[in-house]
């Protein structure tokens, strides 16, 4: 009889009862917390998101699939923001269904921000799985490594293309972040439908007296004002993205914003 290699067993052993585990089925409204969920949980969770990430959370309509999965999986994160938290929590009110706010403020963008949420996380998948707790520690632990390597990174990649400083007009889902990265925000437009003929004057009248260098969009917001602004005053015009997936290959926090440098240090207008 052949004898089989004990690594390969132990390997295959392994595999097995990973994929024989039940995985804990979480829902969460955006990507910028299944990304999290994701890293902290591994092979233990299975993720859903509600809202598609190139999609704006504020004009997402909840459907009555979305209620029957969570009556079913019974277990949904969600930021805060959201502006049909109620109507679930009513619809599930007779259910077993549990629901977490993940209420960490700030752009999750930023490295700390997601600390701080992957901190929350933790807390609640061991709740529900307390055997991997120390698991989960691990690998929130790996995670914390991993921002204060992104925000090196980031600061290093800031400095180096001589971004710091840079006076650009923004998306207001995008100000923190870029304040964060050493911009000046000098003003903000809300979303497409928000514009008014006052405001976009205002803006032009900032053009003239500052040295504007980029219009920055958010992806989720819509683009139409930014471009509009670009086309009339000849300044570079670029669009980010706040959440995980909104671009090809952006998966992860990190590819996401390195994604939003690279689009920024391509579009930044030569100073005057």
């Amino acid at each position: 009889m052949q004898i089989i290699n004990k690594g390969l067993f132990l390997t295959l052993f392994l595999i097995v009862s990973i994929c024989g585990a039940q995985q804990i089925e979480i829902i969460t409204t955006t990507t910028q917390i299944s990304s999290i969920t994701k890293e902290i949980g591994q092979l233990n969770v299975n993720t859903t998101v509600l809202i598609p990430p190139g999609v704006c959370p504020g004009h997402y309509e909840l459907r009555p699939k979305d209620i029957s999965k969570l009556c079913q999986n019974g277990i949904l994160l969600y930021h805060g923001w959201e502006g049909f938290i109620d109507d679930i929590k009513n619809a599930v009110s007779d259910s077993s269904a549990k629901i977490y706010c993940i209420d960490v403020p700030g752009s999750w963008l930023m490295p700390d921000v997601q600390i701080k949420a992957a901190k929350k996380i933790v807390q609640i998948l061991s709740t529900f799985d307390p055997a991997n707790k120390h698991m989960y520690l691990k690998n929130r632990d790996s995670y914390v490594r991993r921002m204060f390597l992104l925000d090196k990174m980031i600061k290093t990649f800031i400095s180096s293309n001589h971004l710091s400083g840079m006076s650009v007009i923004s998306s207001e889902m995008q100000k923190e972040f870029l304040e964060y990265l050493g911009f000046k925000v000098v003003d903000c437009f809300g979303r497409d439908e928000e514009l008014t003929p006052g405001k976009l004057s205002q803006i032009i009248n900032q053009v003239k007296t500052h040295d504007i260098r980029i219009i920055v969009s958010n992806l989720q917001s819509g683009t139409s004002i930014g471009q509009k602004l670009s086309e009339i005053t000849k300044i570079p015009h670029v669009v980010l993205s706040n959440f995980p997936g909104g671009f090809e290959n952006t998966e992860t926090i990190e590819k996401t914003v390195i994604k939003n440098l690279d689009l920024l240090k391509k579009s930044a207008k030569p100073g005057k």
